[in-house]
């Protein structure tokens, strides 16, 4: 297959999963807050993420599925759930966490 060919597969897929891991985000969310499921957005992200697979097969192997698309996924994921409020990501500073006092265990 041309290389050309496969940058433009992986491209797409890359496109796929990454609002395929939005999605998820989205769905996460929703039933967070409301407390039950969006159909209209599974049934999208199912879409998405199946295209994704699909273009990530042809162009890689079935290796590049869980290799491209879980870290895809994953990092779309983790950047929609922080945007969206659902947690948030910080590093300690290093002057706070060394003077800070112990905390005892219970």
């Amino acid at each position: 297959m041309n290389a050309w060919i496969r940058i433009g597969l992986l491209t797409i897929a890359l496109v796929a999963w990454a609002a395929g891991g939005y999605a998820l985000a989205v769905i996460r969310a929703r039933r967070m807050h409301d407390g039950r499921g969006d159909q209209g957005m599974i049934s999208v992200c199912v879409a998405l993420l199946g295209v994704g697979a699909l273009c990530s097969a042809a162009a890689s192997g079935f290796v590049g599925i869980f290799a491209f698309g879980g870290v895809c996924v994953w990092a779309s994921y983790i950047a929609a759930a922080q945007r969206l409020g659902m947690f948030r990501l910080q590093a300690p500073r290093f002057e706070e966490a060394a003077f800070e006092e112990p905390r005892p265990r219970a």
